[in-house]
């Protein structure tokens, strides 16, 4: 067969030099739209590293003076506070609610910090990057809260609940410790230059912790995370309890089902329930300010239209093709070919054009990547210290998007080419060779 097919496509040469050309530039072009569809898609599926379905948010205000529910009497320091002890109380009494707990910044509101030189235990270094970090106030839950685990020498999640943290202490993820120390692990006494005081003194961070990498976002691959401690005690006019649902229970139906009683057991005095939402949804909607959502849909829809095109043009090229092949058919129908056969040979023939045009194009596309680099997703990862990942390997990502190119256009040409190739085994000898 493999023989049969080398024979005509040669025989054939000059018929197929245009099917050629067109698979060479359409395997260029599925790189190009294909390779920020797929470091996307990797995105949004790759695990974020803690408990995202096992989390609601219960977003806390207060009515503001002057309004129809305010009250005087709660406005005191000594009220709001017994109000906001209350809450977390009452938070704990919710059904099906494993633990519950105040974050002053949510897993989705993290802020950006540039963190410039690093100190270890004997050299200095610089390292311009960015972190995503939060703020901790004393006695927050927050990796209990969301499964956020530390590495092993380090505090666990339930210990920093009661870590006596200092104004300068931080707790960071292993992609900030492997970038800033890679070659040592644990804490040891880890601390890093955060800049300068107003008489040049400088100012450094001591590391207390180090926690496992996570993603609070879709489009931030890797976690270069830091935490910092907030000093301020005072009661908050506007928080954030976090309710981590049992296992096997799920946060939507949960919302749906438990919606009243959330809002009408945390509340209390002018503290009253903005909104309850499920962390997924919460990460949604940020993702949309950011415009990452449109610029996805935007790529997944091009892919999608791009594939369904390149299967209609491969049909409409090898229906073309077989009807000027129907004499050759019924030849070989004649001499016992069946109609498998036919469509294995056509088949074998487009998927062996489309190869080569392929590793033709891939080598091409090579040098055009060589010179611009590769898609790396939504954000600017190279300005963020990023997990270690294929998307940013250069060998990884070339041969992993080839890949998946390869089979994305071989399977688009076998859909293109089975309906006509299929056409045409049925055709009868009989009437195949009628104008011969």
């Amino acid at each position: 067969m493999f023989k049969i097919i080398i024979k005509n496509l040669w025989k054939r040469k000059r018929q197929n030099a245009w099917l050629f050309a067109e698979l060479l530039i359409v395997s260029i072009l599925t790189w190009v739209i294909l390779d920020p569809a797929i470091v996307s898609f990797y995105d949004i599926h790759k695990s974020p590293g803690y408990d995202i379905d096992r989390i609601v948010n219960v977003k806390i205000g207060s009515y503001a003076a002057g309004t129809k529910k305010y009250s005087e009497e709660s406005a005191t320091d000594e009220a709001k506070t017994a109000d906001y002890n209350s809450i977390v109380a009452k938070a704990a009494t919710l059904p099906d609610v494993e633990l519950s707990g105040v974050v002053s910044m949510p897993l989705c509101d993290a802020g950006n910090t540039m963190i410039q030189n690093r100190i270890g235990n004997d050299a200095v270094d610089t390292l311009a990057k960015c972190q995503v970090f939060w703020n901790l106030r004393p006695g927050e839950k927050f990796f209990s809260l969301y499964g956020i685990e530390t590495v092993d020498g380090s505090p666990s999640a339930k210990e920093l609940e009661s870590y006596p943290f200092r104004e300068r202490d931080c707790i960071i993820s292993e992609t900030v410790d492997r970038a800033f120390w890679p070659d040592e692990r644990g804490v040891n006494g880890k601390r890093f230059l955060a800049g300068r005081d107003e008489s040049g003194q400088p100012r450094y961070m001591q590391v207390v912790a180090i926690v496992k990498d996570f993603k609070p976002r879709s489009y931030l691959r890797g976690s270069a995370a830091m935490f910092l401690p907030e000093m301020d005690n005072s009661t908050p006019d506007g928080f954030t309890v976090v309710l981590r649902l049992r296992d096997g229970v799920d946060n939507v139906d949960y919302i749906s089902d438990n919606q009243r009683l959330i809002n009408s057991t945390l509340r209390a005095g002018n503290y009253h329930v903005l909104s309850i939402t499920d962390q997924r949804s919460d990460i949604d909607e940020v993702e949309i300010d950011y415009g990452v959502t449109s610029q996805r849909y935007f790529q997944i829809t091009l892919a999608a239209f791009f594939l369904l095109s390149l299967i209609l043009g491969v049909t409409g090229c090898v229906w073309l093709q077989t009807g000027k092949r129907v004499c050759e058919m019924g030849v070989l129908r004649s001499f016992g070919a069946t109609r498998g056969s036919i469509v294995r040979m056509l088949t074998g023939e487009m998927i062996l054009l489309a190869t080569v045009a392929f590793a033709i194009g891939d080598v091409l596309y090579l040098q055009y990547a060589l010179k611009e680099g590769l898609d790396i997703g939504y954000y600017q990862n190279d300005y963020y210290t990023t997990a270690p990942n294929w998307v940013d390997d250069f060998g990884q990502h070339f041969a992993i998007v080839s890949a998946i190119v390869y089979v994305i256009i071989i399977a688009c040409v076998c859909v293109g080419t089975y309906f006509p190739a299929r056409h045409v085994s049925r055709i009868e000898p009989v009437d195949a060779l009628r104008d011969e």
